[in-house]
């Protein structure tokens, strides 16, 4: 009996504390590595989403989907950049309309201005046609988001954000009926209140319909880096020109201990509820790492009809997606391997179940030379190659962020060579003579997403460390691999040698296992 009224005591204290259990954000990483400022469409039962690219080729990645949970990869928006741009691919937004799939995109032109460009394709899975230069505004373009009211196509972007003596603001035009050209006088939505949470300014909108009025999701203050403070607000009217009315309970998604500034997202409706696909840091290697991409349902309430994040269940937010990486070079390169667009150029091609990376030309201020790489999913990781041939080329493993700032170890002539490049200033933290300098395995542990200790065998089974004589460590601390608005990579290089020109490296296998 004693044991009966027990148990009957702490099923009540359970069900008391399930019912006043602290509300919180249910987070789902569902695409997994780096992919800021995602952008989601559904057509016919497939969704498809990407993101931005910044200065990484190929450009705009799209990934597709049945349930919004499984993600693949499928193709880029563009293979080689478009003519008329220079840099800073970001925020793609994916517009669908009469069979026809449209990608509305930032970049910089070849003078520096940040621009709206718009390409279409008829089959997303192929490749886009590029129309050109859409919107120019100011100083700047940029965060494009199309909606459509009453059979008229309007188009919403960032406006502001370069010219001090302006508040930032999002502003809005009527688009063509194709698309393909603005319609109209541009008129105000927003303006970021610089005496609120939105100091840093707002972007990143997003536009739904729900019980007769338009809400707007949008982001404000500092996107990127580790200063951000991104978070996300939500404004509403009754037509797209007005007027709208901001939450007072603003922000309504903020940041915690596990993901860091989420922000610029796009939501969608399917199945009667409604959700937000945005991106946000982990926390374990930030800020390393790049923003990847959560979804989270939206919940309304049911009173004021405001949208909130919030749920009394309890699930664990914390999982980072992440799902070890190969190349065996047996035919192609695999899709995801990116590149530094204005950087350097290079060529590629695969030999003998082998890689040969051969430089071309680098930026005059470039003490690297070519690199690929991929996005890491997680901060604790190693990576493995083999250098097949010998020459005086430097090729070897690399984690990098940009031109200015990385390291690594490569293979230079007989010397294998510990580096890191800070700032533009190329170091050499250690330099060892070799036995032999053909099929050579180079490995690198990585924690945290920045600190490395690197290894070296002559068959791939028995391991020595690299010593970083330098700062008197097993370890290379990237203390210079936290970049403002992207992630670092990690993979492979090759630096031209300036004396006997050799300028190629071939690789074998490459993996990354996540710890």
């Amino acid at each position: 009996m004693k044991n009966y009224f027990t148990s009957i005591i702490f099923l009540f204290i359970g069900i008391f504390s399930v019912g006043q259990a602290e509300a919180q954000t249910i987070q789902k990483n569902v695409i997994a590595g780096e992919l800021p400022d995602p952008s989601i469409i559904e057509v016919d039962g497939i969704y498809y989403a990407t993101g931005s690219s910044n200065d990484w080729g190929p450009i705009y990645p799209i990934y597709q989907s049945k349930d919004l949970k499984n993600w693949n990869l499928i193709t880029y928006v563009f293979q080689d950049k478009p003519e008329w741009t220079k840099s800073s691919y970001w925020a793609p937004e994916l517009f669908y309309q009469n069979g026809v799939f449209y990608c509305y995109y930032t970049a910089k032109r070849t003078d520096g201005t940040s621009i709206i460009g718009v390409a279409t394709s008829k089959d997303i899975s192929k490749s886009f046609t590029d129309h050109g230069e859409l919107l120019e505004w100011g100083n700047e373009a940029i965060d494009a988001f199309v909606y459509k009211e009453k059979n008229k196509l309007f188009i919403t972007w960032k406006a502001y954000g370069l010219t001090p003596e302006k508040p930032i603001q999002i502003l809005g035009s009527e688009l063509s009926d194709d698309g393909l050209s603005l319609k109209g006088e541009a008129f105000n939505i927003l303006t970021a209140d610089t005496n609120s949470w939105e100091r840093g300014g707002i972007e990143g909108q997003c536009i739904i319909k729900k019980d007769g009025y338009l809400y707007m999701l949008y982001s404000g203050n500092a996107c990127c880096g580790a200063s951000c403070d991104y978070q996300v607000g939500v404004a509403r009217a009754k037509t797209i020109k007005g007027p709208w009315e901001k939450y007072t309970a603003n922000p309504i998604l903020k940041g915690n201990d596990i993901w860091k500034c989420p922000g610029h997202g796009t939501a969608l409706q399917t199945d009667n509820k409604w959700y937000y696909l945005y991106h946000a840091y982990p926390s374990n290697g930030f800020p390393y790492l790049g923003r990847t991409v959560l979804l989270s349902q939206i919940q309304w309430d049911k009173n004021s009809g405001w949208p909130n994040f919030k749920e009394n269940v309890s699930h664990d937010s914390s999982k980072v997606l992440m799902k070890d990486f190969s190349d065996d070079f047996s035919s192609a390169l695999s899709d995801q391997w990116r590149y530094d667009i204005p950087s350097y150029t290079f060529t590629t091609s695969i030999k003998n179940d082998a890689l040969v990376l051969t430089g071309v030309k680098s930026l005059e201020s470039s003490k690297l030379g070519a690199v690929i790489g991929v996005n890491p999913e997680a901060a604790n990781f190693t990576l493995t190659t083999k250098i097949v041939e010998q020459n005086k080329a430097l090729k070897g493993l690399v984690l990098y962020v940009t031109h200015d700032n990385s390291l690594g170890a490569g293979i230079k002539g007989n010397s294998l060579i510990l580096w890191k490049i800070k700032d533009g200033k190329f170091v050499e933290l250690n330099k060892i003579p070799l036995d032999k300098a053909e099929n050579l395995f180079l490995k690198g542990r990585v924690f945290d997403a920045h600190s490395v200790e690197f290894q070296y065998s002559y068959d791939g089974n028995k391991w020595r460390s690299i010593r970083n004589k330098k700062e008197n460590s097993l370890r290379v601390i990237g203390d210079n691999l936290s970049w403002w608005s992207w992630g670092l990579k990690a993979g492979l290089f090759v630096q031209t040698d300036a004396d006997s020109g050799n300028n190629q490296a071939v690789f074998g296998d490459f993996y990354i296992k996540y710890q």
